[in-house]
């Protein structure tokens, strides 16, 4: 069989100029899905499978460990970026670091590897909203129907990370508060009781609850509290009546969301209502993972915790070694002036199908 061909930087960057080109808005992600389902069909290799957007890909079964690459394929809205630009090693664009240079890495790294001689059997899997509610993630939707990813040995999930091997993640909570009033007309206040004056103290208490630096097996996690949404009244003449708040948690890896969620709730006074509106797992560190240390000694990536969640957590949570690992630039991520590294392109790309099918 003759070799599979390598990518060099500009294929690299012709590759992710061409994903970035795609529109893939998330829950509207079906021109790209379809591009990549044709990719892989063209290259005729290993077994396709569609479910809605997301696109799995699986290779020969030879008995060796199982390993997922995955990546979602789904953006934010577009900020006037909707289309690639390049300036030297720049890519710019919307989705280009979040994270279509990480799903440009794994169709390179699809195009190369001999799936037949690699160290493991593989599976890639490119799943759509991953940007939406947590509840319609394509993953979750995939490891609920393709139940064999969840024996896998070890995945990596390609979320920008600047290089460096991100080990878990951290949770969240999302916690509705609702601050009662009494509704009245303006020009007589007293007959009523304003819901934000009544709410006032305690929004200016919970907006200064202090950032907390945890240490998580030798890494650094962030543990938060932030209001981020407030909305109270109708009416410009009319007392509100009630006001809404979101109080957003994230925290470490050394706790559940049963104690995340008990924590929140003894941060709301009593005579306000509050109930969990949503929850997501932190993602286990797998620092002494064997896997893990073997692929950053390979890479020689220095090793951080995730401040922010990702899938990690959902292959974790199966009992799945994982951690994130790919091209794309954490700073950049949503950004109306988003771009990628071609650079780092290359090297993610030259690392992984080192590591996967060493020569």
């Amino acid at each position: 069989m003759p070799p599979r061909p390598l990518h060099d930087d500009e294929s690299l960057a012709a590759l992710l100029m061409q994903l970035v080109d795609t529109k893939s808005v998330s829950r509207r992600e079906r021109a790209i899905s379809d591009l990549i389902a044709q990719r892989l069909l063209d290259q005729g290799t290993g077994g396709i499978t569609r479910i809605r957007r997301s696109v799995i890909w699986r290779g020969a079964q030879r008995g060796r460990p199982l390993l997922v690459l995955a990546g979602h394929i789904d953006t934010v809205r577009a900020q006037k970026n909707a289309f690639a630009t390049r300036d030297g090693d720049r890519i710019s664009g919307l989705g280009a670091s979040d994270m279509k240079g990480g799903v440009a890495v794994m169709l390179a790294l699809l195009d190369s590897l001999d799936a037949d001689t690699s160290r493991f059997d593989l599976a890639f899997v490119f799943y759509d909203c991953e940007e939406g509610p947590a509840m319609k993630n394509g993953l979750k939707r995939v490891m609920r129907d393709e139940t064999w990813l969840r024996s896998a040995r070890l995945a990596i999930v390609l979320e920008p990370t600047d290089l460096r091997v991100e080990l878990g993640c951290v949770g969240s909570v999302n916690l509705e508060v609702r601050v009662p009033g009494v509704s009245a007309h303006a020009a007589r206040p007293w007959t009523g009781v304003n819901a934000v004056r009544a709410g006032a103290a305690w929004l200016d208490q919970v907006s200064r609850v202090p950032t907390r630096t945890v240490q998580v097996d030798g890494l650094e996690f962030h543990e938060t509290l932030e209001i981020t949404r407030l909305r109270a009244g109708g009416a410009r003449n009319i007392l509100p009546d009630e006001m809404l708040v979101n109080l957003n948690h994230r925290f470490p890896p050394d706790r559940t969301i049963e104690q995340a969620s008990e924590w929140m709730q003894r941060q709301v006074p009593e005579g306000f209502r509050a109930r969990v509106r949503s929850a997501s797992p932190p993602g286990r560190v797998c620092a002494d993972d064997e896997l893990v240390r073997d692929f950053v000694q390979s890479s020689g990536a220095e090793v951080a915790g995730k401040q922010g969640w990702t899938d990690v957590a959902r292959f974790t949570d199966h009992g799945v070694a994982a951690f994130n690992y790919g091209p794309g630039l954490t700073e950049q991520c949503h950004r109306a002036d988003e771009y990628a590294s071609v650079a780092h392109l290359g090297v993610a790309y030259r690392h992984l199908l080192h590591w996967l099918q060493p020569a």
